[in-house]
């Protein structure tokens, strides 16, 4: 497990390092320009995940009242299975207002999928031919935070 990690709200400064991050491991998620366009939105929020002032991880969200959805989470190659991926992610669960945290996963991968049912994420909808790269399904997984009174 790495230790001093450091969170923050991503900033615009941040925004070259993380699309290197991407980069570096053949991903490519969101552009520099949809980025830039997320942080003026105050439904996404994007936090950074430091060591010694380098980025070493990052995870992207969009939150509407109650509800987050899990845009993306990426890891550092070098970093990867020290425990950053569960720490930004339990960073989110922690986050005030929140009763639901969503996500979507490729039917491949098996490691995040291993992670995410270890956290509490539950299996709930499949969506066929979801990604337009390959075609591969989604898998739609959601985890209860918080059971709100009325229920």
């Amino acid at each position: 497990m790495i230790t001093n990690i450091t969170i923050t709200k991503m900033d615009i400064s941040d925004i070259l390092e993380v699309k290197e991050l991407e980069n570096s491991q053949n991903i490519n998620i969101l552009s520099v320009e949809a980025m830039k366009k997320d942080l003026k939105n105050i439904n996404y929020i994007y936090f950074v995940a430091k060591q010694n002032n380098e980025i070493i991880g990052y995870i992207a969200i969009s939150k509407v009242l109650d509800i987050v959805d899990i845009l993306s989470i990426v890891v550092k190659q070098n970093y990867k299975r020290e425990g950053i991926a569960t720490t930004l992610l339990e960073y989110i669960f922690n986050l005030d207002n929140v009763s639901k945290i969503m996500l979507e996963v490729r039917k491949s991968n098996i490691v995040a999928q291993s992670l995410y049912e270890k956290l509490g994420f539950k299996k709930i909808h499949i969506r066929k031919n979801y990604y337009l790269d390959n075609h591969e399904d989604a898998y739609i997984y959601e985890k209860i935070i918080k059971v709100s009174p009325d229920c």
